[in-house]
């Protein structure tokens, strides 16, 4: 019998480490891949899409080699000084453009993401001493996969 239990404790080692790894794959599309890791935006173009009405179409160039287009989802302002503006992609109904402007120190502060939970990474919106750049990430270390 021990013969036995110390092959059947083998074999349960080894599928718990194989399924343990095989959850960790992420099998979903890289929208971004042929951009680069880091994109340096004008912050007057985050203002510019804060006046946009909700239902209206709006093209965001972020860069020469990028432009998001698509339809305003979402205009609001909270707290009293919070202005948000959310953007679905024309070019995919799961890309969302947030972007969130707050008052800091005098001046407006932009933040925000691009962002689609089918796809294996998006952008953020970095503010380096007033220099905002979009900061690619994976969305596996943003979205924790819901399993029900």
């Amino acid at each position: 019998m021990k013969k036995y239990s110390k092959s059947l404790l083998a074999v349960l080692l080894s599928i718990t480490t194989i399924a343990g790894v095989a959850q960790n794959t992420d099998r979903r599309a890289k929208l971004y891949a042929t951009l680069p890791q880091t994109i340096t935006v004008d912050k007057n173009i985050f203002a510019s899409v804060l006046d946009v009405t909700e239902g209206k179409e709006v093209s965001v160039p972020l860069s020469s080699e990028f432009t998001f287009t698509g339809k305003v989802i979402g205009n609001f302002t909270k707290y009293n000084n919070m202005h948000t503006v959310m953007v679905r992609s024309n070019d995919n109904q799961t890309s969302i453009l947030q972007i969130t402007a707050f008052p800091n120190d005098n001046n407006i502060s932009y933040t925000g993401r691009i962002i689609n939970s089918n796809a294996a990474d998006g952008y953020e919106i970095k503010n380096n001493n007033g220099i905002y750049t979009l900061q690619k990430f994976e969305t596996l270390k943003i979205l924790d996969p819901c399993k029900l």
